[in-house]
């Protein structure tokens, strides 16, 4: 991407997360010092920034799993708990990142194709996830469920740990206490 690219995506991330998705694309041009025709020369349409949004931060998730050694020759307790603990902590240092990727899961906006997308960034932790059912590590239920109830779970975390300001010991805590309640309900 270019630094213009870049740019009016980071203007969009603020603004969202200021604002909520129906900021007008001319609010987001002019914070961006763009006109609202050179915004649509990278994004043809609002949806296409939206959606790009949303996969430029899977991917950065996805690439610091991998870069945490999430997919590491592990148990998958142990690959979780890498996935678990990296994510937590990226939220916390990405929080508007994180509260526009919540409001963009939510709010129902994305394409099937970018849901798809997405599903294709995160297929090697999903197969890692049906290695462990089939190793009888965790119950033998849906991947895709599973993962529901992973981010469920994790988004609590997340806000638990922004609202107290945690850190230090008391953050490496409460990561810990809500993996094992985590893992407990899906443990075999």
């Amino acid at each position: 991407m270019s630094g213009k690219q870049d740019h009016i995506m980071q203007t969009a991330l603020e603004l969202f997360a200021a604002d909520g998705l129906a900021v007008p694309t001319a609010k987001i041009a002019k914070k961006s010092g763009v006109a609202n025709g050179t915004l649509f020369n990278y994004f043809p349409t609002k949806q296409d920034l939206i959606e790009a949004l949303y996969l430029a931060y899977k991917k950065e998730v996805t690439q610091l799993f991998l870069a945490s050694g999430a997919d590491k020759d592990q148990s998958l307790k142990e690959s979780s708990f890498v996935v678990w603990n990296s994510y937590i902590r990226w939220a916390i240092s990405n929080s508007l990142k994180f509260k526009v990727m919540n409001l963009l899961r939510s709010a129902n906006v994305l394409s099937a194709k970018v849901l798809a997308e997405a599903d294709d960034i995160f297929k090697p932790f999903y197969e890692l996830v049906q290695n462990g059912i089939n190793k009888g590590e965790i119950m033998n239920i849906d991947v895709h469920y599973l993962y529901k109830i992973k981010a469920a779970q994790i988004a609590v975390s997340i806000n638990q740990a922004l609202a107290g300001k945690l850190k230090g010991k008391a953050l490496d805590s409460h990561i810990l206490t809500g993996f094992d309640i985590f893992w407990k309900g899906v443990a075999a």
